[in-house]
Order: structure tokens, then sequence, then C-alpha cells
């Protein structure tokens, strides 16, 4: 089949993202809310002693990961080492998690790619890996504009044959996204939430108030609850690299209104979010490791782990342990 071939036409394109025949954004009539919404898990990439990706040692991670049944799986992503990776690369790792996920949704990033030139065939290819969202995140120092950057994404989603998401990734500087254009970008070209890495909660709150409707992902562990409580829809965050069965946890008791065991788990998140800290992701990988998948802790990034972050990872593990037990 031809890339071509496998393109949505314009009107289904429009109807997947809730738009009309005039393509301006009608989110009352098709959200994808409760498709996407919940907790993500982040997808780490694993390297033989040489730096190749260890296709092996990947499948079994995502089927780990899937095992915890999360909301989703974010691949290709920061955690992934995207910036890292061959184009190829980034391809063949989002179509083997579509694979392994079964009908769970798969987000991944489509503009890492060094030019944006670039960019819309890269975001063709990764649509046609079979994900189910687009990721994308500011280019280089694009944020600086925002009026620029409001363009850009706006003739991406557009573009776009399935639905699109952003993200504050810190590869980007300024990486934030201006509320107002958030909320323009969601009505007039039906982005279908954000990944907010403000890490404040008044950021999160104006994302939320500019885009009512729209799916806000919280990244930030200490004010995870404070977020949830203001109504943003997700977790998307580094923990659920190695730790996605603790986040759902406390996703499960949060909103059956459980708040001491909710409390207690958010605050085995905040202790696992400052030791990962330490050396991320090779950290992750650790702590992957040590939960059972054969994963070492190489890295493409000048990224290594000490043994206090060893010490703080086995720390975590015995109270995570203790605790899921007793739930």
């Amino acid at each position: 089949m031809n890339r071509s071939s496998r393109r949505l036409s314009h009107a289904k394109r429009n109807e997947i993202q809730g738009l009309g025949d005039d393509g301006v954004s009608n989110r009352a009539s098709l959200v994808p809310a409760d498709r996407f919404k919940g907790v993500y898990a982040l997808l780490l990439t694993p390297f033989q002693l040489n730096k190749e990706i260890d296709w092996e040692v990947y499948d079994r991670y995502v089927e780990w990961q899937v095992s915890h049944r999360p909301h989703g799986l974010f691949a290709v992503c920061g955690s992934s080492e995207m910036e890292y990776l061959t184009l190829q690369e980034r391809l063949t790792l989002a179509e083997r998690a579509v694979r392994l996920a079964g009908d769970m949704p798969v987000v991944a990033t489509g503009n890492v790619q060094s030019d944006p030139a670039e960019h819309k065939e890269e975001l063709q290819r990764m649509a046609e890996t079979g994900v189910s969202g687009i990721v994308l995140i500011p280019p280089g120092s694009m944020g600086e504009d925002q009026s620029r950057l409001e363009d850009y994404f706006g003739r991406l989603a557009d573009l776009s044959p399935i639905p699109v998401f952003l993200y504050e990734c810190p590869l980007a500087s300024p990486r934030f996204v201006d509320p107002d254009v958030y909320g323009r970008l969601v009505t007039q070209h039906g982005i279908a939430g954000i990944k907010d890495t403000t890490c404040t909660p008044e950021g999160i709150r104006a994302k939320i108030e500019s885009a009512t409707g729209s799916l806000v992902f919280q990244a930030n562990m200490p004010y995870l609850l404070e977020a949830l409580h203001s109504g943003a829809q997700g977790i998307m965050a580094t923990i659920s690299a190695a730790a996605a069965d603790v986040a759902l946890a406390f996703w499960r008791e949060a909103a059956n209104g459980n708040r001491e065991t909710a409390e207690r788990l958010h605050e085995l998140l905040v202790f696992l979010d400052g030791v990962l800290g330490k050396g991320y992701p090779a950290t992750a990988k650790h702590l992957a490791k040590l939960r059972g998948v054969p994963m070492n802790e190489l890295t493409r990034k000048a990224k290594e782990m000490n043994d206090s972050a060893r010490q703080g990872i086995a720390v975590w593990k015995r109270a995570a342990d203790r605790t899921l037990a007793a739930l």
C-alpha cells in the first residue's frame, strides 16, 4: 500500500478531530476525551552495549507496560531519548508499540527532526505507523514568538489525519505554550490536549480554563492532586516509565474518592519522582530491571546514575511493594 492511499480524507480527518466541514473545530460534536484520558505509560528505549536499540528487550518492556493496563502508551517521548534517535528508529519504536498494545491508544511525537521544514512529512510518516494520536513539541526557540508558534502548531494540526496533542517538552527553550494560544489551537484547529510542564497549579489551571473540554495532562508529581482537583484529565509523567501500576492505583483511588489511600500513593509518586531525577532515564531503566524487565541502564544521553540513586530506588521499591500489597 503506498503512502498516499493510507492517508485519511479531509472529511474523515475532520470527523476524527471533531471539526466541521469547514475545518473549524466543533468540540461539542466529537471530543476524544473518553478514549485518551487517564494514565499514560511513557516508554523507555533499551540499548545494547554498542548503543544500538535492543529490540527484543523493547518488546518485552512494552509487553510489561501493557500488562499493567494503563489507559495509553506514550512512545517516542523524552523518556525514549527521542532526540538521540534517528527518524527510522522513532518510527519503528512506534510501530512495535502499536502492534503490542492491541486496542490500547498509543501516542508518539511527530516533529523531532531539527529542521521544521521536514515536520510535515515526519508527522505523516508517524501517523502511518498506526498510532492513535500525534504529539507535537515546540521546535527549537520558536516559543519566543507565540504567534509564530501558534501558526506552526495550527498548520501541522490541520494536516494531521489523527488527533493531535501538544507537549511542553524540555528539549525546547522556551517550551511553554501561552494559555490563550492553547485555547485558540483547541477551538480553531482541533488540538485534543496538552502535556503541561509548567509545574505550577496556576499554569495547569490556566490551560484547563482556556480550553474547556480539552485534555490537560499533568507531568508534575508534587501538584498532582491539585491538578486533578482543578480538572486535569490525565497523567503523563516520568514515574510511569517504570511504575505505571502505582500511578494507576493512585488514579483509581483518587477517582473513587478514597482520599487517604490516594494521598499515601501520591507520597510514593513524589518520592519516586525525586529519586528518578538523579540520572534519568538510567534510573528508570534500573527500576524497570528491579521490577522484572531484563533491561540495562545504558543511555545515549550523557546521563549516569550513582550509588546514592541506586540506594534510593531500592528504598522506594520496598516501600512501594508494601503499599501495593496492602491495597
